[in-house]
């Protein structure tokens, strides 16, 4: 006998028969109830979206709905009214990875904080001389705001059977493990707490009890939907069975399994109680599969066709019976912004309540649409000052509601650590100390250091002030012990030990919150000595003032392999006040007074600009390109004052990076020059990555801007393979320039200081 193309056929043509026999068996007079079950699953869950967009086409009219974790989210947007269309839209859109990131949206973080965002593999907070641990891996700030973006239309109902379609889900009680059937409050707070998995979200918190993951005691919520009055119920299960150990490949399968144990004697009972059970093959994808969900969406689609005869049958035996007006496709309530008569705070003890206002950039008596609302609260969650800050609405009129922040403050005092490899600077440990409002409110203090083959330490303190707190004065002093080596064209001819320190006070006024202006005034010291006492050679130091004008803008949306938005940086200055003392040996046998030459200096000025531009072409295709060009004016050109070509990231202000040289295999006055890229991700996290660049140098002379008889050109090209690992990016290049000759290799692995 031949098999059934389609395993489900049988199935729907079984439960269709009964479902038609249980209709003429309904004695009542009234419409039978339909309700709908959505179980948790993960990224599995967005299976769900394909079955609603069939109910939805059918006409078949939902009267209630149940759901656990992800099937409480989709649930709960089809009871306020989105239609299974709607649902797939939204989620379309979404960023998983910035949802489930559980860190601050790069794009949102002020240009006064991206100096030490995304550079330390673990960060934990300290609070009276003790770590502070999270009740799971991920509070998912993020995620909080796309719910109260979501839910907005149902902001004014409190009780669950109030919307379009009565609704409730299921949460976990941390305290005893008991089932919650949420039905009440706030519709944002109940479905992230039925989502919650155990030790991969943070628990949800109550005013008796932490709630967790409903999925660990009834994933599939049949008897709620019958306890609510449906009389026929169609089940969307999407847990089958334990997988298999194999299948288990991070954190949240693993996590997700152990919360399957108990629930999986429930779930046969449940199943019972359903007239018809649907169970989309997913067998390859896990809960973690959140790379997946277009594929798992287009399988949910396909289920959804399969049984499209199903809902339109039961819909017209309905309607024939019992007729009623329904369209599936404007039952959404529509709400484009919201008056806020006042805001509130819950959880705020030691953070300032007016920084936070200044963030927020909401004020009482304006309409604010949901989206100018969240992006308020990510810049505030941006400033690092908070663990997690969201909000709910209370309704006061029509349109009308009270503003409640909700807020978990983080610890002041941070400790953080990272991993570094450079092919110049070597490995090191990267080690932070972090410490706001340590000294005056609106402050960040820091004490940082590379402990490797070359020691850099930054201590620094930076203070804001103003009515919009977009004004600070910053004082730093850095040391740093870096190799500098000498070339003639491939040969390195010798290197010098730099032991380099700098006091560095500055203003610096935010103009937006990715751009800013500053003024400021250095004072540096150069040491240095051969690594090997051979041929010429300077040992001793020269130190110098330098006051400079200058303005930074950075909007692209990442740290590591950004896709859009640009990187800027511009900065003039003057030196003056040169002191020196050098002893120096030429290999004749003999000497120059090089002291008397520098300290008898005149002023010079140096100009600094560098513009990247990331336009991405395509999801996979991203074109980048960068102009450079760094002079130094009216310099006598003494090795330390120059810029150093060569590299492919800047590790220090007076590099300029050129993909095809090592760093430093040019010392030079002047450099002017451009690069053109392109990034291609492979799948997931994994970039191909081409750089070719061209750069004229040497033309800037003490006497000239511009000198034709010693300028110099080169031209330079690197092939490259990067990959995001959030806790350790890494980065391998090959690199050639023809003017040189010679393939080199360049290696970044973890973050730079």
């Amino acid at each position: 006998m031949k098999k059934t193309k389609h395993p489900f056929l049988k199935n729907i043509i079984f439960h269709l028969c009964v479902l038609v026999f249980s209709i003429h068996c309904i004695k009542a007079q009234q419409r039978p109830k339909v309700g709908l079950v959505l179980s948790g699953g993960g990224a599995k869950g967005i299976a769900h979206i394909g079955v609603l967009k069939a109910i939805d086409s059918a006409g078949l009219k939902i009267d209630y709905v149940t759901g656990t974790s992800m099937g409480s989210i989709i649930g709960g947007m089809y009871a306020v009214g989105y239609s299974g269309n709607e649902i797939e839209k939204v989620t379309k859109k979404l960023n998983w990875d910035e949802l489930l990131s559980g860190k601050p949206i790069y794009k949102y973080v002020g240009i006064d904080e991206k100096d030490e965002f995304g550079q330390y593999s673990v960060e934990l907070g300290i609070k009276k001389w003790k770590p502070q641990l999270a009740t799971g891996l991920i509070d998912s700030q993020e995620l909080w705001l796309i719910l109260n973006r979501l839910f907005l239309p149902a902001y004014n109902l409190k009780d669950f059977s109030k919307f379009n379609i009565p609704f409730k889900c299921i949460a976990t009680d941390l305290s005893n493990g008991n089932a919650v059937v949420l039905s009440k409050g706030d519709i944002v707070k109940a479905v992230r707490a039925s989502m919650a998995i155990p030790s991969v979200f943070t628990a949800v918190e109550t005013d008796k009890t932490k709630l967790v993951d409903g999925g660990i005691v009834r994933n599939f919520p049949v008897k709620d939907v019958k306890a609510m009055g449906a009389d026929i119920v169609i089940g969307v299960n999407l847990f089958t069975g334990l997988p298999d150990i194999e299948k288990l490949n991070n954190v949240v399968d693993v996590f997700y399994q152990i919360t399957q144990y108990r629930d999986a004697a429930d779930l046969v009972e449940e199943k019972k109680l359903c007239n018809l059970v649907i169970e989309p093959q997913l067998d390859k994808y896990s809960a973690g599969s959140f790379e997946a969900t277009d594929s798992i969406m287009d399988i949910g689609n396909v289920v959804g066709k399969l049984y499209y005869p199903y809902f339109k049958r039961l819909a017209d035996s309905l309607n024939a019976k019992y007729p009623v007006q329904y369209d599936p496709y404007s039952r959404l309530p529509k709400i484009d912004k919201i008056v806020i008569d006042a805001i509130d705070f819950e959880g705020i003890e030691y953070t300032s309540k007016n920084l936070l206002l200044q963030k927020l950039a909401i004020k009482p008596g304006k309409g604010y649409t949901a989206k100018q609302i969240n992006d308020g609260f990510r810049v505030a969650f941006a400033s690092r000052y908070y663990d997690n800050i969201y909000y709910r609405l209370e309704p006061t009129a029509a349109g009308h509601a009270k503003l409640i922040c909700i807020i978990k403050e983080k610890a002041l005092t941070q400790v953080k650590a990272g991993l570094s490899f450079h092919s110049f600077t070597g490995p090191a440990l990267l080690l932070n100390l972090t410490s706001r409002d340590l000294l005056l409110n609106k402050s960040r203090s820091i004490a940082k250091m590379a402990i490797g083959e070359n020691f850099r330490l930054l201590l620094e303190h930076k203070q804001i002030f103003g009515p919009k707190a977009n004004n600070y004065f910053k004082i730093s002093w850095e040391k740093q012990n870096l190799p500098m080596n000498r070339y003639d064209g491939t040969q390195k001819l010798f290197v010098y030990n730099i032991r380099y320190s700098q006091i560095d006070l500055n203003y610096t006024r935010v103009m937006a919150n990715d751009w800013n202006v500053s003024a400021g005034i250095i004072h540096n010291r150069n040491s240095f000595s051969p690594d090997v006492i051979e041929g010429d050679y300077y040992r001793g130091y020269v130190s110098n003032y330098y006051t400079y004008l200058g303005s930074e803008s950075i909007t692209t949306d990442r740290v590591n392999f950004p896709t859009r938005g640009h990187l800027f940086f511009a900065q003039a200055g003057v030196f003056f006040d040169r002191k020196a003392q050098i002893e120096n040996n030429l290999e004749d046998g003999t000497s120059e007074d090089v002291s008397s030459l520098l300290n008898n200096v005149p002023q010079y000025y140096r100009f600094m600009v560098d513009f990247t531009q990331f336009n991405p072409l395509n999801k996979k295709w991203v074109l980048f390109y960068n102009l450079q060009s760094s002079v130094a004016i009216r310099s006598q050109g003494f090795i330390v004052d120059n810029f150093y070509m060569g590299g492919i990231q800047q590790l220090f202000r007076q590099q300029v990076a050129f993909a095809g040289l090592n760093e430093q295999q040019i010392n030079t006055t002047s450099v002017a020059g451009g690069q053109l890229g392109m990034q291609y991700n492979f799948t997931g996290s994994l970039f191909l990555i081409g750089r070719a660049n061209a750069a004229v140098y040497d033309f800037s002379t003490q006497t000239k801007f511009w000198n034709s008889d010693t300028v110099k050109n080169i031209n330079g090209f690197s092939l490259g393979l990067g990959y995001n690992l959030g806790f350790l990016p890494l980065e391998l290049n090959a690199m050639y320039s023809p003017e040189i000759g010679k393939l080199y290799t360049h290696v970044k692995i973890g973050f730079m200081f």
